[in-house]
């Protein structure tokens, strides 16, 4: 499991899903091979994601990524084929929960 993005471009990428789960973030339930972060769906929750979901689906190619709306939600779910894909996905958010 390797990311792409250098050790800048990591920090910069954790800051970003920082600063969004802080404004919307309700919750990050595990989930079969990864997690399910659950977003309120506030107007600009869909949005937001959009951008940040585009890159990790270029640099972290090894996990798969969904958003969808659901029980009055934004759901982002980030999963991966194998046990070490699952954990690298869970670390990557591990500090957001």
């Amino acid at each position: 499991m390797a990311c792409s993005l250098g050790e800048a471009g990591l920090a910069e990428r954790a800051e970003r899903w920082k600063a969004l789960a802080a404004t919307a973030l309700t919750e990050v339930p595990r989930s079969q091979g990864g997690l399910r972060l659950a977003f309120g769906n506030n107007p600009g929750a869909a949005g937001e994601l959009r951008e940040p979901v585009a890159l990790e689906r270029e640099c972290c190619a090894f996990a798969t990524w969904s958003v969808r709306h659901g029980g009055g939600q934004v759901i982002l779910g980030v999963s991966g084929d194998s046990e070490e894909a699952a954990a690298a996905v869970r670390s990557m958010f591990a500090g957001l929960g």
